[in-house]
């Protein structure tokens, strides 16, 4: 049984991994390097985050029985829910600043390239990114990695252990190295949420606002 929820909790990102690799191939070698990786990046915002969405829903939805009866609410989940939200969007900026510092940019040179691959990505995408994914993400990985993935792996260790294990599954399922190191904090502090709440619903709420509002650049 071990096994079992740990190849659920990991196979979302193998998959992801291999899609990774196929689209890379995809990309026609061009003379200027930023360039290509702005190509590669557009193409992983269409086609890896369509599949993405499919992943989401459909382990989502597999593993319903596990999880559904992990939902209700009362008005402090407002405020762990903001909580959640205003601790994920600091992550994330310093994501932003850390990955201009990586690729030799201003912060203000980075945030144009990033502008750059929305520039690029097919209409459908940007569409898909700033109202769908929000979405699919904030509710099925909330039930995939903290419903299921908690507290199943409670049941054969502890909850310290099994907080750490589906934070690093769900970093991973993020494929980038450096959106990785940045999701996984995000991912003990969810789960380190859930634990004290058992509670999907506050964790859901904040992590549809946090990708709506990051998400809002596919729209910009």
């Amino acid at each position: 049984m071990k096994g079992k929820e740990l190849v659920v909790l990991f196979a979302p990102f193998l998959i992801n991994l291999i899609a990774s690799l196929a689209i890379y191939l995809t990309v026609p070698p061009q003379p200027d390097i930023s360039q290509e990786i702005k190509i590669l990046y557009s193409r992983i915002f269409s086609y890896q985050s369509a599949l993405m969405v499919l992943i989401q829903v459909g382990f989502g939805l597999y593993l319903l029985r596990y999880y559904r009866g992990l939902y209700d609410f009362n008005l402090k989940d407002l405020l762990l829910a903001a909580g959640l939200v205003i601790f994920s969007l600091m992550i994330f900026t310093v994501e932003h600043v850390t990955s201009s510092l990586i690729y030799g940019m201003s912060y203000e040179e980075y945030s144009k390239w990033f502008r750059d691959v929305v520039s690029m990505t097919p209409a459908w995408a940007r569409y898909m990114n700033a109202l769908i994914v929000p979405f699919t993400a904030g509710i099925f990985e909330e039930a995939i990695w903290r419903g299921y993935g908690i507290t199943k792996l409670e049941e054969f260790t502890s909850t310290r252990v099994a907080v750490f294990v589906q934070a690093l599954a769900f970093a991973l399922w993020h494929i980038s190295p450096i959106h990785v190191l940045f999701v996984f904090p995000v991912g003990l502090a969810y789960g380190y949420a859930f634990v004290k709440r058992r509670s999907l619903t506050p964790l859901t709420l904040a992590h549809v606002v946090t990708d709506l509002l990051g998400m809002s650049v596919w729209l910009t």
